[in-house]
Order: structure tokens, then sequence, then C-alpha cells
């Protein structure tokens, strides 16, 4: 059951959070928390993972500024992946999200962007 609350996954390389179905007012500052915890406990990076969210509005888009904001500030490269098409994919295009973090099409190539620059 989704309770609005996004699922962490956490490896030795990254911390994953995996978006809800919807994000809105009413878990907006909760999934942004959980964000910035995952941050601020040391992961070595952040994957934002907005495949699984059909509804996202401002809150969403809060919650990946927000988060980009700390990751540049502690030094923590962050991705986040997002559908090819949909409603969230139009929502993240019309705020020109893509020219402030860094976007992948899926959490594998995420991952393995974000182990290539972890060898350079």
């Amino acid at each position: 059951m989704d309770l609005g609350v996004a699922r962490v996954e956490i490896t030795e390389t990254c911390g994953t959070l995996m978006f809800p179905a919807e994000v809105d007012l009413s878990n907006g500052d909760m999934i942004l928390g959980q964000a910035l915890r995952l941050l601020d406990s040391g992961t070595p990076a952040l994957i934002l993972d907005l495949t699984g969210c059909a509804f996202c509005d401002s809150n969403g888009l809060n919650v990946i500024t927000r988060s980009q904001m700390r990751a540049s500030e502690l030094g923590v490269p962050m991705w986040v992946v997002l559908p090819p098409r949909g409603l969230v994919r139009r929502v993240s295009d019309v705020a020109g999200l893509q020219r402030r973090v860094a976007i992948a099409p899926d959490v594998a190539t995420a991952r393995d962007a974000l182990t290539s620059a972890a060898h350079r």
C-alpha cells in the first residue's frame, strides 16, 4: 500500500529514494525530509527515482530542487530518474528541471553514471 512515503534503498555506492505514485502538498515535506536525512547520513551519492510516480506537482519539484541544493552543499552527486513520457515528465520539462539536475532514463543508467564519475 502506497502511503505517500518514498521507499529508500541504500547501497555502498548510493542511496536511492523511490517516489510514491503521487507527490503533492500532502506528502511533499515528508519526502523532502527523507531525502535530506539520506543526504545528511553521509550517502556518497543520491538518486531520486520518479519512474513509479504518476502525479507530481510543484511540491515534487520542490523536493528535487531542495535535495539538489543540499547535495551540492555536501558535494554529493545526485541524479533524477524520470519516466520518458507522461505528466511527471511534462511538468519537469516545463519547469526546466533538466537545466538544474542530472536526468537519467532509468536507475541503471544513473548508477552507471555515478560509478563512472567516481572512477575519474
